[in-house]
Parts: C-alpha cells; sequence; structure tokens
C-alpha cells in the first residue's frame, strides 16, 4: 500500500511539472514546425517591415493587381539568428496583368534583408480576336478576368505559384497574411 502511494505521488509530481513547462512554452512545436520562439521571432522579421518601403510597395502591388495575395508563406531558413524567407505570390484579376511576387529573406533587422521582386504573364491570355477569328491581336488588351479561363487557368496559376516558391511551403514555417496597410501578419497555427 505504501508503495502505491508513493507511485501516485510520484506520478502527481510529474504530472505537474509536465503542465507547469507546457504553459511556459517549453520544448514542443506547433503543427508549422516552429517553436515558441522561432514564432515570436518570426513575428519580429515581419514586424520589422512596418512603415518600410516594402510596406508600401504590398499595397501597391495589391492595389494594382486589384487582388490580395494567393499565398503568403514565412519560412525558417536558418538559426542563430533565426532568418526567414517570407513568400508573397499574386495571381492577377486581368487577363493582361503580370503574376507578381515578393521574395525576401529576412530577420529581426529588415535592413539586412535581401528581397526580390518577380513577374510572369499569365500563360494563357486572351484579347481581341483577328478577323481570322484564330489568333489573338498582340496590340489588344485583355479586359477578361483571368477566373473565366476556367480550370486550365486555375491550374497554370497553382503551377506558376509553386514554380517561384521553392521551400517555402516547407516545414519549418507559417501561413501569413497582408493587411490593407501594407503590414504582414503571422497566422495562428492550427
Amino acid at each position: 500500500m505504501a508503495r502505491a502511494r508513493r507511485s501516485i505521488g510520484g506520478a502527481a509530481a510529474v504530472a505537474t511539472c509536465v503542465a507547469a513547462l507546457a504553459g511556459c512554452g517549453g520544448g514542443g512545436v506547433d503543427s508549422g514546425g516552429l517553436t515558441a520562439g522561432e514564432r515570436t521571432d518570426a513575428r519580429d522579421a515581419v514586424a520589422s517591415l512596418e512603415g518600410s518601403n516594402i510596406s508600401r510597395q504590398l499595397v501597391n502591388i495589391t492595389e494594382t493587381l486589384q487582388a490580395v495575395p494567393s499565398a503568403c508563406r514565412v519560412h525558417l531558413v536558418s538559426r542563430e539568428p533565426n532568418t526567414f524567407r517570407v513568400y508573397i505570390f499574386w495571381v492577377p484579376w486581368l487577363g493582361s496583368e503580370s503574376y507578381t511576387w515578393l521574395d525576401m529573406t529576412i530577420t529581426k533587422d529588415a535592413s539586412k534583408g535581401t528581397f526580390r521582386l518577380g513577374t510572369e504573364k499569365p500563360v494563357l491570355p486572351g484579347g481581341r480576336l483577328l478577323n481570322d477569328g484564330r489568333s489573338v491581336d498582340p496590340y489588344s488588351i485583355d479586359t477578361n478576368l483571368l477566373s473565366r479561363y476556367g480550370p486550365q487557368q486555375a491550374k497554370k496559376n497553382h503551377e506558376v505559384l509553386v514554380a517561384h516558391a521553392g521551400d517555402a511551403f516547407a516545414k519549418p514555417g507559417a501561413r501569413c497574411q497582408l493587411l490593407t496597410n501594407g503590414s504582414l501578419r503571422l497566422l495562428p497555427h492550427a
């Protein structure tokens, strides 16, 4: 009986320690593979862009394309210091506009980051047909919504997104969201 009480007492002590550590955020990783400290550093890194030219560019790109980003991802690429790759990708609204992506590598000090802006024309562009009815006038502007090109265009949108993403969607990482003021927000893990 005394042995059983000691086992129960020992189990209660272990459970109390585990609960205390869990409450402090000790040790575990979230569903995206980030530790609590890495998630905090990721938040600090994207917050370091606030009020910068990058924030203004994010707003300008979104307004020009008349579309919110289709993807926003933060991926941990190295530790000590924690360095993150932020990948933001826009699918254009109109068929005459380009896919656009911003690929950034940042730490808590955004001034030491690298920033690459890329564009690519949609592969299924439209426009005004020539008199032969089989070819598009290269000088016309496609005012069709890109989404009207259907499943084939949706598949192409995904292919272009993935082609330029590299390892942005790999773990450890997290989804992010572009706010209307140009700030980025790390989304909570699932």
